[in-house]
């Protein structure tokens, strides 16, 4: 392999890392969900997460592969439409975590463990990491301003393996953050029993019925009450 090029493709692939940290550090549903889920079920709870994020990635950057900046004007026209199905989910599982939280014994365990079997154990994690990534309003925004211009980058060194690349890097950065998020409270999670774990609970489902809520002000029911 030519040197150059290993060089290239290592700086491409840091390139993906740093940039992608930029919006996994941000925090948001998607942090808020993992460590609620990293309290009921554990440390894989970060990187399962991820799984059902990326997969929805994959679709977007396929897309802004094939079609450019040209996704920028059909996003205009159904953004309104994605605040307010996100905003009603964020909701909705706000709602469904301050249940969960209520149905944890004195010690901080689930009532209903020994019915989640090992093999779907994660079933839900991943779908959970699948529908805030896919109903979240600033996703396609943060390729758009970010996300294209690297994978841009990558195409102008490597081609379609800079691309490939780029995405490598960005993919790592997602799951480096959330295993660490996850196993950091995973280790502390003795901390998070009884009245501590619910209230830890309820200020996640909070945040996200706030999110959910500014979501919808930003969505076609604004209409209703005389904003445009």
């Amino acid at each position: 392999m030519d040197p150059s090029s290993f060089v290239s493709g290592a700086f491409l692939v840091g390139l993906g890392f740093l940039t992608g940290l930029s919006g996994a550090l941000i925090p948001g549903p998607l942090l808020a969900f993992v460590i609620s889920d990293t309290l009921k079920r554990g440390a894989l709870s970060g990187p399962f997460t991820i799984i059902g994020h990326v997969s929805v990635e994959c679709v977007i950057i396929s897309a802004l592969v094939a079609l450019g900046l040209g996704l920028e004007n059909y996003f205009s026209q159904i953004e309104s439409w994605i605040y307010m199905v996100g905003g009603i989910a964020l909701i909705t599982i706000s709602f469904y975590i301050i249940k969960e939280a209520r149905a944890v014994d004195s010690r901080g365990e689930m009532i209903n463990t020994e019915m989640v079997g090992t093999r779907n154990k994660y079933n839900s994690t991943i779908f959970g990491g699948f529908l805030l990534t896919a109903f979240n309003p600033s996703f396609i925004p943060w390729w758009m301003v970010i996300g294209y211009p690297i994978l841009l980058k990558g195409f102008e060194w490597l081609a379609l393996t800079g691309i490939v690349l780029v995405t490598i890097g960005h993919f790592l950065s997602d799951f480096a953050w959330y295993s660490f998020v996850s196993y950091s409270f995973s280790r502390g999670k003795k901390l998070f029993v009884g009245r501590r774990y619910e209230l830890a609970m309820f200020t996640i489902a909070i945040f996200m019925a706030a999110l959910g809520t500014v979501f919808l002000v930003h969505s076609p029911l604004r209409r209703l009450f005389g904003y445009y």
